[in-house]
């Protein structure tokens, strides 16, 4: 995720304006070094930075920091994100990828749990000696999902690491449960307050008496951000009667009032950024004078941080910062609200883009950024992540605004929430139609024709792309509407049995996704298995692929995962099966690496089975099946389960199993019946194939035969799962049976007149039969050879000898992991592993992972010494 850089940098520590505090810092070591936990809270101006700062100073070289800077609106998927990227320099030994493991996480529930603890075996993982993990304005998590997987973490964090919370008030976690079992330390106010005599130093520091340090005192109790404004004012004025929060804006507006006028105005302008560079105050408009103005600004310790040196970046004190920002919009409202819209402009993390245009009063503005970014927040914050940034918007405004209904859509269709789907899909219609913004709603409309496909209402679909022709030259369609629209056409021809126009249509979606080379739009572009099964889809499928894995590179993305599968499916159907292997492993071990998908475990169960039936492992093949409809997802809706209970009657049947096949035709009636758009005129009984094969195993051979040759019938609309070509086959068998050789020739030749055996490999057993039958020449010979050739390249897999060989946990580490191995053996930590092999630093991960999980390691430090005994 695009997160500002300085949420993960530790502020650093500025000589000659800290004053030393021993006893706290002695205090502050001694609780970590006693407690797995330590709470710093107090309200702002308590210098709880500055302590931290001081502290982390004095660690030494073999403890290991991740700081991470929460915001007001931070929540689960935002801390992860800041915590795998502070864990970064320190090579944590994941198991299942960073990413993997958020979108976990906010998932919620027993998954949230095993996120947690992965993360903590990870890090107990680390090669490091002491660990410290710094959340600092922890009083900003308030959502519920944070604080279960905090207190999750806390509870299983390894004894080398320690957690210090910083928060101006206490955070909802369980701290009364771990003061009770002695694991929290806690620093409040009293134990951070400044005491007499260091206040004194500070007074004597700046010229005053014993008497007016005592008054000083008094009138502070220690509050560190009211002392240093008080003794700056206090060789001018009076001191204040009390110093408070008040009192801070006051005396602050009066340190401001002070400064030379340029200075004053640069302060103003800028405080509508987080933090102040070069680079990004010249952005927002300001001139020449930058570098010097954040130099004096430091050199004035104007209430700042430094929290990064390259570039050199500053953030102001939160109090100070409000304040400044209270003035501008005081005197000069409209230039605050166009900074602040700059300043969104300039911001590359989304959610504290949102944050400031909904300060400036744009909540149009952000409503259109965030539908923009749908597509990349989605992958980043996961589909909660994305309703929960649509929910900040006012309730009235979220109900007027079509994009913030577009957002929900997408992100309720990625929870399979059909119904709340479409009805934002068909609010989003009618407020861009009501607008007149033509191209925004074609797009919806787009959008809606796809949901209704992936539901099985083909008749609404088909009228909304009956009026979004992609290629009517006078309404031409362009951008994403011509893609969606591309690829609802392509799905409503496959969902409508329309086979053989697939191919085509996919064509011309993939002309379409070459134009478009993002993530967005070739993941919402991933052909099902009934798609890849169609004719003509082998070619296309391939430069799809290609394409999909030109977009993926190095990142481990869910399209990756799906573009291996998707491809292991196409090969299945070709009938090279030792690579369609191969690629099925290498998609459920980058499934296993990203996390759990849904989609990908659903799709592999069902290749999985359709290997199992080509061995011959008729048991496995039916298990998997009945798993694979146990899991559906309710939310795939009535067609998805019909489809699944189909593909399941399907395995029954070519598996000789009456009894499950008798079910699922009983299944499958019923819920027919609540399916209007499953039969049409071109597809009148999309059961007959099953019948024709229940038929056929109760012996009754005649009626089976009648029932194939009314399916072969209906032509391309029988080919659903390549059901047309394994019809012909049973057929030619069912008449080679009943003693009439011609009439199965005739029956089996225009599936060998096909490229690749498809649907033949619904039975293997009867494609040998027939490849070793003498046809007498009633078989073009040509075909005959190809049949042939088909057999004799399943031959060894059907023997069972396609499965890949377990290997060998000491000597089977790929020629890539065995020179990643070497590396961590010689010290080098990730991201120089990736620069000496030319590696990105997800691969490098994913290979550590790889080579932990052969060798049954845990650490680096395991396989750095394994891999130094085997030299």
């Amino acid at each position: 995720m695009a997160l500002a850089h300085t949420k993960t940098r530790a502020p650093r520590p500025r000589a000659g304006l800290l004053l030393p505090r021993p006893a706290l810092l002695a205090r502050f070591h001694e609780a970590l070094q006693t407690h797995r936990a330590l709470l710093l809270c107090a309200p702002a101006g308590y210098g709880k930075t500055a302590l931290l700062t001081q502290a982390l100073a004095e660690l030494g070289d073999d403890t290991a920091v991740a700081w991470v800077a929460l915001d007001e609106g931070d929540d689960l998927g935002r801390l992860l994100d800041c915590l795998f990227t502070a864990f970064e320099p320190y090579d944590p030994p994941w198991r299942t990828a960073p990413e993997g493991l958020r979108d976990a996480a906010l998932r919620g529930g027993a998954e949230l749990i095993t996120a947690a603890d992965a993360m903590a075996n990870a890090l107990e993982a680390c090669e490091v000696a002491h660990g410290l993990i710094v959340l600092d304005d922890a009083h900003h998590l308030v959502d519920t999902a944070s604080l279960q997987f905090l207190d999750r973490w806390l509870a299983r964090m390894g004894e080398r690491w320690r957690l210090v919370l910083s928060a101006r008030h206490e955070p909802a976690l369980r701290v009364a449960r771990l003061r009770a079992t002695g694991d929290l330390a806690d620093l409040g106010p009293e134990q951070l307050a400044l005491a007499p005599a260091e206040v004194t130093q500070l007074a004597h520091a700046a010229g005053l008496g014993d008497e007016a340090a005592a008054e000083l005192y008094a009138r502070s109790q220690g509050w560190a951000a009211g002392l240093r404004l008080a003794l700056g004012l206090s060789q001018r004025d009076a001191l204040p009667a009390a110093i408070d929060r008040a009192t801070f804006d006051y005396l602050a507006a009066e340190v401001l009032d002070r400064l030379d006028a340029e200075l004053r105005d640069f302060l103003l302008r800028t405080s509508v950024l987080h933090e102040l560079d070069v680079a990004r105050c010249q952005a927002l408009g300001e001139g020449a004078m930058v570098a010097t103005f954040l130099a004096e600004i430091e050199r004035l310790s104007l209430f700042v941080t430094v929290v990064d040196l390259s570039p050199h970046t500053l953030r102001l004190h939160q109090l100070f910062r409000d304040m400044l920002q209270l003035r501008l919009r005081q005197t000069q409202p409209e230039l605050h609200r166009e900074l602040l819209e700059r300043a969104a402009v300039l911001e590359s993390d989304a959610q504290r883009r949102h944050g400031l245009l909904m300060a400036a009063g744009r909540p149009d503005r952000a409503a259109e950024l965030l539908l923009a970014d749908a597509g990349m927040l989605i992958n980043q914050l996961g589909a909660q992540g994305l309703l929960d940034l649509a929910g900040r918007f006012d309730a009235d405004f979220a109900e007027v605004s079509p994009e913030l209904h577009r957002v929900k859509a997408v992100a309720l269709w990625t929870l399979w929430e059909a119904e709340r789907a479409e009805y934002h899909l068909g609010r989003a219609e009618l407020l861009f139609q009501a607008r007149g913004d033509t191209a925004a709603l074609r797009v919806a409309r787009a959008h809606l024709a796809v949901l209704l496909i992936a539901q099985g209402r083909l008749t609404q679909a088909a009228a909304i792309l009956q009026a979004l022709d992609p290629f009517d030259g006078e309404s031409r369609l362009s951008g994403e509407a011509r893609r969606v629209v591309l690829l609802a056409r392509c799905w409503h021809a496959l969902e409508s049995c329309r086979f053989d126009a697939v191919a085509p249509l996919f064509e011309a979606q993939l002309a379409e996704l070459l134009k478009h080379p993002t993530v967005e739009a070739w993941y919402t572009g991933v052909p099902p298995p009934r798609q890849i099964s169609c004719r003509g889809m082998a070619a296309p499928m391939e430069r799809w692929f290609r394409g999909a894995m030109q977009v993926v590179g190095d990142r481990p993305l869910p399209l990756g995962v799906m573009g291996y599968m998707a491809r292991a499916w196409s090969l299945f159907w070709q009938g090279e099966l030792a690579e369609c292997e191969q690629h099925l492993a290498r998609a459920e071990a980058d499934a296993a690496w990203f996390g759990r998908l849904v989609i990908a475990r659903n799709h592999g169960q069902a290749l999985h089975a359709m290997l199992d039936l080509v061995h011959g492992r008729h048991e496995s093949a039916v298990a998997l099946m009945r798993l694979r409809l146990a899991e559906h997802v309710p939310g795939y809706g009535r067609w998805g389960l019909w489809h699944g209970i189909f593909f399941c009657s399907r395995m029954a049947a070519a598996c000789g199993e009456v009894a499950l096949l008798d079910e699922g035709l009983a299944r499958l009636v019923r819920e027919g019946a609540e399916l209007p758009d499953l039969t049409a005129p071109h597809r009148r009984d999309p059961l007959a194939g099953l019948r024709a094969r229940q038929a056929e195993l109760a012996g009754r051979r005649a009626e089976a035969i009648a029932l194939w040759r009314a399916l072969l019938a209906e032509g391309e609309s029988a080919d659903l799962l390549g059901q047309r070509a394994e019809a012909q086959l049973r057929l030619a068998g069912a008449l080679l049976d009943d003693g009439q050789p011609a009439q199965a020739a005739e029956a089996l030749a225009p599936a060998l007149a096909e490229h690749d055996p498809g649907g033949l490999l619904w039975d293997v057993p009867l494609m040998r039969r027939m490849a070793a039958h003498d046809w007498g020449g009633l078989l073009d010979a040509a075909a005959l050879a190809r049949l042939r050739s088909w057999v004799e390249a399943l031959a060894p897999l059907a023997a069972g000898t396609g499965e890949s060989a377990a290997l060998a946990a000491d000597d089977r580490l790929s020629q890539r992991e065995a020179e990643v191995i070497a590396q961590i053996a010689a010290g080098a930590s990730n991201k120089h592993i990736a620069r000496a092999l030319d590696l990105s630093p997800h691969t490098v991960k994913r290979h550590v992972a790889n080579i932990l999980d052969k060798l049954g390691l845990n650490s680096r430090g395991e396989a750095a010494a394994w891999w130094n005994r085997q030299r």
